[in-house]
């Protein structure tokens, strides 16, 4: 009865369908995402040929319908990009509440989790999961809309993700900490030069930040820790595909959520590829005292990220310099596979 109040609650409208999602339809049944791209890639789409990456065959998504009541694909992604962000910091195999999902800047599409039939909770992976393929497939449909997926595992259901409006649904919406909007964010445009001996610059910061220590989730509000970063981006070539870097992004989120949010990234990282023309790399620098380069600060750098492309409308390539307590601890590039070989240069 849960479940069904709130997914009646995301679908009032839903005498109405709309003509697009004919592709993914069959004898007026809707059929399950196929994978990687199958009924549901439109070849007009530029994401048409993104594959699922490492996601198991087992998970598939059922679109139950879309509704002619629309919102930007920079809502979607945002707001998406504020849900992995929240989720990723937990245990990507534990389970989560069904709740729900919203950002000051964009207050629809609320992203409204639901769990299983009996449980008032669902595994945090499936959600991640299903992120990623429903903005997949908001632009594989064109349909950026209200609307709702049914995650599954080998078929049976194991929780939905539904895009609704926030007013009038009669749901009592849970208030999230938002750092993810635009308006909300701290960053720094980079208009000189970024110091060449990065390691060198981060150890003379650190005499100066005793302090600094590791992330540690047991004894740290993660509010109060996420304010201990802050980034600097600078425009690194050429222009790039909105729906391409969002996908990157969206799937570098996805991708970081599997590790712990205290683990060290040694040297390089990079999400394991999904044919994407966009790809993101993380590069450590090296230190033998904290802080360091840890997952907490990829993902909330990537949020970051995230909200400086909107806020500018600017799509190009980008560099990332991350800095923790005023110690430079690595910096990330957001580049076109066809640039790799320059663009790593920068952080080899």
């Amino acid at each position: 009865m849960y479940v069904k109040k709130r997914r009646s609650a995301i679908l009032c409208f839903a005498w109405i369908q709309l003509a697009y999602l004919s592709p993914v339809q069959s004898k007026g049944r809707l059929l399950p995402i196929l994978r990687p791209n199958g009924a549901t890639a439109n070849l007009s789409s530029p994401v048409a040929n993104l594959t699922w990456g490492q996601i198991p065959l087992e998970f598939t998504m059922s679109p139950d319908l879309s509704l002619p009541f629309p919102f930007p694909q920079e809502a979607a992604f945002i707001n998406i990009v504020h849900a992995l962000k929240e989720i990723a910091h937990g245990d990507f195999q534990g389970a989560m509440p069904a709740q729900d999902f919203r950002t000051a800047a964009y207050p629809e599409p609320v992203i409204i989790l639901t769990s299983p039939s009996g449980s008032r909770t669902i595994e945090r992976k499936y959600v991640v999961w299903g992120l990623y393929g429903a903005l997949l497939y908001m632009y594989n449909a064109r349909a950026f809309g209200v609307s709702h997926f049914t995650l599954l595992w080998n078929n049976e259901e194991v929780g939905g993700i539904g895009f609704g409006h926030p007013y009038g649904d009669g749901l009592d919406h849970r208030a999230i900490d938002d750092t993810t909007s635009p308006e909300n964010t701290e960053w720094a445009d980079d208009n000189s030069a970024v110091p060449e001996d990065e390691a060198s610059a981060g150890a003379e910061l650190a005499s100066r930040a005793t302090a600094a220590g590791e992330v540690n989730r047991a004894t740290e509000n993660l509010t109060d820790l996420a304010s201990r970063l802050s980034v600097t981006f600078t425009y690194a070539g050429r222009n790039m595909d909105k729906a391409h870097m969002f996908m990157a992004i969206v799937w570098t989120l996805a991708t970081a959520a599997i590790y712990p949010s205290n683990e060290r990234i040694q040297h390089l990282w990079t999400p394991v590829d999904q044919e994407s023309p966009c790809k993101f790399v993380a590069s450590a620098v090296p230190r033998t005292t904290p802080p360091y380069l840890q997952y907490f600060w990829i993902v909330e750098a990537v949020a970051k990220t995230a909200a400086y492309l909107v806020a500018t409308n600017t799509y190009r390539q980008l560099s990332v310099l991350m800095k923790v307590d005023e110690v430079v601890v690595g910096r990330a590039l957001l580049f076109h596979r066809a640039d790799e070989r320059g663009m790593m240069r920068g952080v080899d």
